[in-house]
């Protein structure tokens, strides 16, 4: 359109009202907090633990633009990674390349979306309905209505378009402008100017309709639950699960539930997992797609029936296959391309642990990991961090021998002082999983030995003892209340961007005490999460 990139550049801040902010933003993720500050006394003042301000992952920006737009692109898959500090994505620092980027992509949407004017503007030409479009548009890309200062900026950059060509070009230049300023980039939750650092202060409406929407549908809040905060009705944390119940039963909510199992499973890199082909010639991208795909309906399938997490753990005898998935599982008589519910034997498999997809993206490219499997289950499902290895041990697995079984080959981790510390918390859990090998099929021999899958957790809570195989072990955790309290603490992460710290215990309490009543259903965790005081408030951070 033959303006400067400069110049719109510089538009743009000053319209945000906040120049060098889309530069300097936040200097990390959401803060963890102080960990070692004591709890409070009571739970008669809301307590939580400070936050800074994020901006969308590449997740939530994707799907608010197809949500305001309408556009599919994706564009956020190219942009740099999210950071990873809590287990799940949270967005961080803002580079320059970043910055370009943004502007890029809202050049090329805007491009698209101003294609069929009647479709986005729903108006006739003129600035009358520029200012209808800005008001509309505006309000749910900002997540809130527009102050008198922001409407006027944007119909003034409309106005420019206007002058360089047409009403098109002025309605791009608007819709370009919001795209990239902060208040639509950045999850914006803004301190009353007198707060004092330190305080704990409710959030507005708006800001929790914000947060509700990014958490369960991973992007914009809709007409309703912005009408909701206009009217004051998510000051009340009732009126807020009532909200989240509307939205639990929204198409949209399928969104979250996928991106925390991506997040939490760490799914994406199903879709780099190499395997030895001279062991394992039919694992192909093909069969990893398969299997991603194959756990997200049985999540969905576990969940949909009753949000019920231990069935999640324990499985219901069926699993979803197609053709290519059925050798994994010993099936025959299934053929074609599409995955479908079937009943499995239930003395191999049972349960999310037993997932092929799964088990394959936790071994090495030749062989079973006993590491990799029982750590999963230790950071995942207890919520352990176990200490990085000592930087002269060589990580490197054992390599496999003629006659010996992986339980042998690992013996050293016993025996060598350096190693045993940590591996006596994961190899017996670990051991476990070794009737799969490492493309998740079944097996009862190896090496010409019948497989020893005993095992035991140690250190777990309630959650310690002994087991034989996956089926035994997932039945130990899904009867584990440290396993339920380290589940609500994922979501709690997952939602929140932030570690929970003593600060927050009256929330995690009040958060684990509702999950543990409604039969550990998912859905009531949500609920209880979201009316909790760590989502509804924030503390102001003091002053460094």
């Amino acid at each position: 359109m033959g303006r400067s990139r400069t110049v719109f550049y510089a538009l743009v801040l000053a319209l945000a009202g906040c120049e060098g902010s889309l530069l300097d933003g936040p200097t990390g993720p959401r803060g963890l907090g102080d960990r070692g500050s004591s709890g409070p006394s009571s739970c008669a003042q809301p307590s939580v633990a400070p936050s800074v301000i994020s901006r969308l992952t590449r997740t939530e920006y994707d799907y608010a633009i197809e949500d305001l737009l309408g556009d599919t692109s994706r564009p956020a898959r190219t942009f740099a990674p999210d950071d990873i500090t809590t287990g799940f994505e949270v967005g961080g620092a803002v580079s320059p390349l970043l910055v370009e980027q943004y502007l890029d992509t809202a050049t090329a949407i805007a491009e698209r979306a101003t294609a069929d004017l009647d479709a986005l503007t729903g108006c006739e030409t003129g600035e009358a309905c520029a200012s209808q479009f800005v008001e509309r548009f505006g309000r749910r890309a900002y997540r809130r209505p527009l102050t008198s200062e922001e409407t006027t900026s944007l119909l003034a950059l409309y106005r420019e378009g206007v002058e360089l060509v047409d009403h098109r070009t002025g309605i791009q230049l608007a819709l370009e402008a919001m795209l990239v300023s902060p208040s639509f980039l950045y999850h914006v939750e803004a301190a009353e100017p007198d707060a004092a650092p330190g305080a704990v202060m409710p959030l507005s409406g708006h800001e929790i309709a914000s947060r509700l929407a990014f958490f369960l549908w991973r992007s914009v809040p809709d007409d309703e639950l912005l009408d909701a905060a206009d009217a004051g009705e998510l000051d009340d944390a009732a009126n807020v699960g009532m909200q989240a119940r509307r939205m639990l039963e929204d198409a949209r909510a399928a969104r979250g539930l996928h991106d925390f199992t991506r997040q939490w499973l760490d799914l994406d890199r199903l879709g780099t997992v190499e395997k030895d082909a001279a062991i394992h010639p039919e694992f192909d991208r093909a069969l990893a797609s398969d299997m991603r795909a194959s756990i997200e309906m049985y999540v969905d399938a576990m969940l949909d029936e009753g949000g019920d997490f231990d069935a999640l753990l324990v499985g219901d005898g069926t699993a979803y296959v197609n053709e290519r998935l059925a050798p994994i599982y010993g099936l025959g008589g299934i053929t074609g391309e599409e995955l479908r519910a079937v009943e499995i034997d239930p003395t191999q498999r049972g349960g999310l642990l037993t997932q092929p997809g799964l088990l394959a993206l936790l071994a090495k490219s030749n062989q079973s990991d006993p590491i990799h499997r029982g750590v999963f289950v230790r950071q995942r499902l207890l919520c352990q961090q176990l200490p990085p290895p000592p930087p002269d041990v060589d990580t490197t697995p054992p390599d496999l021998m003629p006659g010996l079984t992986t339980r042998e080959r690992f013996g050293e981790h016993r025996e060598n002082p350096s190693c045993a510390g940590c591996h006596s918390l994961i190899d017996p859990i670990g051991f476990g999983f070794e009737g799969y090998d490492a493309i998740g099929r079944f097996r009862a021999t190896e090496e010409g030995q019948a497989i020893d899958a005993s095992g035991e957790i140690v250190s777990g809570g309630d959650a310690s003892g002994t087991f034989d195989g996956v089926i035994e072990l997932s039945e130990r955790l899904a009867a584990s209340e440290s396993v339920h309290e380290c589940i609500a603490r994922q979501w709690f992460r997952y939602a929140i961007g932030r570690i929970e710290t003593a600060q927050d215990r009256c929330s995690t309490d009040a958060i684990d005490e509702a999950f543990s009543e409604s039969g550990h259903d998912v859905r009531e965790l949500v609920v209880a999460l979201v009316t909790s005081d760590a989502f509804m408030h924030r503390r102001i951070p003091e002053a460094r």
